[in-house]
């Protein structure tokens, strides 16, 4: 395989002016599609951002209204005395085993 690479040898000015101009205009268009980008991503959040905001209006509104009612006794159940529909009440405790042998040595 024959690459023809000469370090000695450098690109002429013509070839460099050219290299620095597609560099720059390549630079330029990638930075447009950017901004393009990233005002695309900032229209979406708005619109996503207003969507959510409209749909919750009426529930914003009900807790406003809930917030500025006074509070009353009968508003609230008593507490609820014995188990629920019936149902068992299981009591008990637990207690942890530790098995010496398969514990990982601890450097003390």
């Amino acid at each position: 395989m024959n690459i023809n690479f000469d370090p000695a040898r450098r690109p002429g000015l013509l070839t460099q002016g050219l290299t620095a101009i597609v560099g720059l205009v390549l630079l330029a268009v990638a930075f447009m599609f950017s901004l393009v980008f990233f005002a695309l991503v900032a229209v979406a959040g708005l619109v996503f951002w207003m969507y959510f905001w409209w749909k919750t209006r009426a529930l914003r509104k009900q807790l406003r209204e809930r917030m500025d009612e006074p509070v009353r006794a009968q508003d609230f159940e008593p507490p609820v005395s014995g188990p629920a529909a019936g149902g068992e009440i299981i009591e008990g405790e637990a207690v942890r085993v530790v098995d010496a042998g398969r514990q990982l040595d601890q450097a003390p």
